[in-house]
C-alpha cells in the first residue's frame, strides 16, 4: 500500500487510528493531546484511503451535534396531553433524535415546552410532533418548530455507513470521524488532508 500525500506539511503520514472508534472527540488528529502524543480523533475533513474491503461509518466532515436550545410555541396544541416531565418527540427531519420535552398543558392542549434531552442533529425550521404513550385514540398531535440549535461534536447516530469498501479505494467524501469499522482495521486506513 502507498502512502498518501497530505497538504499540510506531513507528507505521506499514515495517522493511527487509535482511539477513533467510539464516541467522537473534538480534538484534531493532527494536533497532539496536552503534548502526551495521545492523537485526537477530528480528522478535520479528511480523506481516507482504505486499504482492505469491508464496512466502515464516518461522520462527514462539517457535521454537528445540533442540540436543540429553543423550541418555539407550539403551532397546534394538540388534544388530550396530560403535564409529563419527559415526554418523546418525533421530527420532520429523519436525521434527527432525542429530544425529549416537558409539557405544560391546559384542557389537554399544550401550552409550552421545555427541552429536557436536547437531542442531536436538528436544524431551526425542523418541526417537532410531541408523543405521550396512552393517549386517546384519534388525538391530535402537538407540533411545534426549533427556533434554535448549539453547535457542537456530533454523535455516533449521525454517521453514514459505507458497505464492502472495495481495497484500495478513496472514500468519496471529507471525513471528520470514523465511528464502526467491519472487517476493516485501523492499521488499513490511511488518513490525508
Amino acid at each position: 500500500m502507498g502512502q498518501f500525500p497530505t497538504n499540510d506539511g506531513i507528507i505521506g503520514m499514515a495517522m493511527p487510528l487509535t482511539g477513533l472508534v467510539g464516541a467522537p472527540n473534538a480534538l484534531p488528529a493532527w494536533v497532539f493531546q496536552n503534548q502526551t502524543g495521545t492523537l485526537g480523533n477530528n480528522l478535520n475533513g479528511s480523506v481516507l484511503y482504505v486499504g482492505v474491503t469491508g464496512n466502515i461509518s464516518v461522520i462527514l466532515g462539517g457535521t454537528s451535534l445540533n442540540s436543540v436550545s429553543a423550541i418555539g410555541t407550539p403551532t397546534n396544541g394538540g388534544t388530550n396531553y396530560t403535564t409529563v416531565a419527559d415526554a418523546s418527540t418525533t421530527c420532520s427531519n429523519n436525521m434527527a433524535q432525542g429530544l425529549t420535552v416537558a409539557i405544560t398543558q391546559t384542557g389537554g392542549v399544550i401550552q409550552s415546552l421545555v427541552i429536557v434531552a436536547a437531542g442531536s442533529g436538528y436544524n431551526p425550521g425542523d418541526i417537532i410532533t410531541v408523543t405521550e404513550a396512552g393517549r386517546a385514540a384519534g388525538s391530535v398531535d402537538a407540533k411545534a418548530v426549533i427556533t434554535a440549535v448549539n453547535d457542537g461534536v456530533p454523535v455516533s447516530a449521525q454517521a453514514i455507513e459505507f458497505k464492502a469498501v472495495q481495497a484500495g479505494s478513496i472514500l468519496p467524501v471529507a471525513v471528520d470521524y470514523v465511528t464502526s469499522l467491519t472487517t476493516v482495521e485501523a492499521g488499513d486506513i490511511i488518513v490525508g488532508r
